[in-house]
């Protein structure tokens, strides 16, 4: 049944849309494979007995406040349209559609003025409701936050789109629902249990992760010297274009793994699928040492190898190689599906 309704919601239309669109941008022709048994979803975060405080009414609830610039916002939602924006102004300024109320509770100030360098954003006002229990998560139509770039977003929730443009980190973890990332400057730590993980536009060390989704990243790089990309899912495709980092690990159990940029001098290259393809999309004048090991399958390139050793102790057949000098590193491996190297 479960399998099912995964199945369901990936013929969603919305979901067509929004991967027809990014089969477009790549040009990639993606060969999905034969879905095995998805791991079982968390169970979601049990709501409390605390009061949940409605917004009974029409106007939507909306409160402000003046914080750090570089201010670290923590939240929680139990359901709804999450919109975190940037902007210039030191104030995070809050809004709730249909929904809870809103609040915002201080953690921590700062040392040289009273500006809260940590708060959290609540589902009640803690200047009123001060005798009750009430649920800190938010919920409603639309939650809107704007904060100022360089903030720290954290982020949780049960059953919620989230979409984050324009701020210094971010870590987002859902147990239901996409999640969009936009401009982030800082890193990123991207999970979700049921949806896609999306990035552009953004630089740092990035962790994503999905049981079942697609994970699409393009024009991102590295913030730092060593920062690592990673991304990882149970279900789902995995699409790279123009990732900057040095050391890079991607790895799907079932599902086609896809890069479109260059190798950079020293860095390390890691695409691993049980059950998918492996494309890479790669200038001619690359220059890297590969392993390669495939089970059922076969291994092709458009360009050149240099050094090529092939052997087959048993049905996993291993082969090593090099393109051009062999300044980079890289590591491919799939049980079941093909491994192509293409020119651009």
């Amino acid at each position: 049944m479960l399998n099912y309704l995964i199945k369901m919601r990936r013929t969603f239309p919305k979901k067509l849309v929004i991967l027809g669109v990014f089969l477009t941008f790549f040009g990639v022709d993606f060969a999905f494979a034969q879905t095995p048994k998805t791991p079982p979803m968390p169970p979601r975060t049990p709501r409390s007995n605390a009061k949940i405080i409605r917004n009974d009414s029409d106007t939507p609830a909306e409160k402000s406040i003046a914080v750090d610039a570089k201010v670290n916002i923590s939240l929680c939602v139990n359901d709804g349209k999450l919109k975190v924006n940037g902007w210039e102004r030191n104030e995070v300024r809050a809004f709730v559609s249909d929904g809870s109320q809103v609040g915002f509770r201080v953690l921590q100030k700062g040392r040289q003025n009273d500006n809260p360098v940590w708060i959290m954003v609540v589902g009640f006002d803690p200047m009123i409701n001060k005798e009750v229990k009430p649920d800190e998560c938010l919920s409603g139509d639309l939650i809107e936050l704007d904060v100022p770039r360089n903030a720290t977003v954290n982020v949780k929730s049960n059953e919620s789109e989230t979409t984050i443009d324009s701020v210094g980190k971010v870590s987002v973890e859902n147990v239901s629902g996409d999640i969009f990332l936009n401009g982030i400057t800082r890193g990123i730590e991207a999970k979700t249990y049921e949806g896609d993980v999306i990035v552009k536009k953004s630089s740092g060390a990035m962790m994503l992760l999905s049981t079942t989704g697609n994970i699409v990243a393009f024009d991102v790089g590295a913030d730092e010297i060593g920062d690592v990309f990673k991304a990882k899912t149970s279900n789902g495709a995995i699409t790279l274009k123009n990732v900057g980092q040095r050391q890079i690990e991607v790895g799907s159990n079932s599902g086609s793994i896809n890069f479109n940029g260059e190798f950079l001098n020293g860095g390390q290259y890691i695409f691993g699928t049980s059950n998918g393809s492996i494309t890479l999309n790669i200038p001619q004048n690359s220059s890297s040492k590969i392993n390669a090991s495939y089970g059922f399958g076969a291994f092709s390139s458009e360009i050149p190898l240099q050094n090529v050793i092939k052997n087959s102790p048993s049905r996993v057949q291993n082969l090593s190689a090099q393109i051009g000098a062999g300044d980079a590193t890289l590591k491919l491996s799939t049980v079941s599906g093909a491994i192509l190297i293409k020119k651009q």
